[in-house]
């Protein structure tokens, strides 16, 4: 049966090597989070590739070298290699996760602001990101497993909203369409003229919005 992430966290933590006396040691440091997902992506690729996977990542987010081995890169690179979103999520916060978001639409071209307060009435959009001709509202959703029918419809409608008090709020300068980025949401859905993402594609999405005319809803 194959280890999971879990599994190989827990394995590290209970350690004990034994001492020629037959004396136990003391028990050895717990690895950090972003230690941890590094040491996930070397077991499952080997260090050279896993180093490559993180360098790749890295590119791609638009981060200096010594941020390679971030919490943020270490993540993104186990997502796109596909392993368990659900599991990645334990150890990635929501604020980390919307930090990866922004690193990938700053990385594309976009200006970013985060935790955008609205007033009259009062609303927070996780991310706005201005192109040249069009703004994304991105409701950044930390699930651990793909969410049901109607829970991304609730999700899309009142991301709708908060996307019309965005434009309206900003004096209805650009056209603005509604995101929602997830960890684990399967590729191409549409939920409401709201496209539903999952991170380790977002770039993809954003590289093609072009193709996206028509299904997504514009405010």
């Amino acid at each position: 049966m194959q280890e999971t992430f879990t599994d190989l966290c827990r394995r590290e933590a209970q350690v004990w090597p034994q001492l020629k006396s037959g004396e136990p040691s003391p028990p050895s440091r717990l690895l950090q989070p972003d230690e941890q997902l590094i040491d996930v992506l070397e077991r499952r690729l080997g260090r050279a590739r896993a180093e490559r996977a993180l360098r790749d990542a890295g590119n791609e987010l638009g981060l200096p070298e010594g941020d390679l081995t971030s919490l943020v890169c270490a993540a993104y690179s186990l997502l796109k290699i596909r392993f368990q979103a659900d599991e990645v999520s334990r150890l990635l916060s929501w604020q980390d996760f919307e930090r990866l978001a922004g690193a990938l639409l700053r990385s594309s071209g976009y200006a970013v602001r985060q935790n955008v307060y609205l007033r009259r009435p009062r609303a927070q959009i996780d991310v706005v990101a201005a192109g040249p001709f069009l703004t994304l509202a991105v409701d950044c959703k930390h699930y651990r497993r793909e969410q049901g029918p109607s829970s991304l419809e609730r999700a899309a409608l009142a991301q709708l909203r908060r996307s019309a008090l965005l434009r309206k709020d900003s004096g209805g300068l650009r056209p603005i369409a509604s995101v929602i980025l997830s960890m684990s949401e399967p590729e191409g859905k549409f939920v409401r003229g709201v496209a539903v993402v999952p991170v380790r594609t977002f770039r993809s999405f954003l590289n093609s919005l072009d193709s996206f005319d028509g299904l997504l809803e514009l405010r």
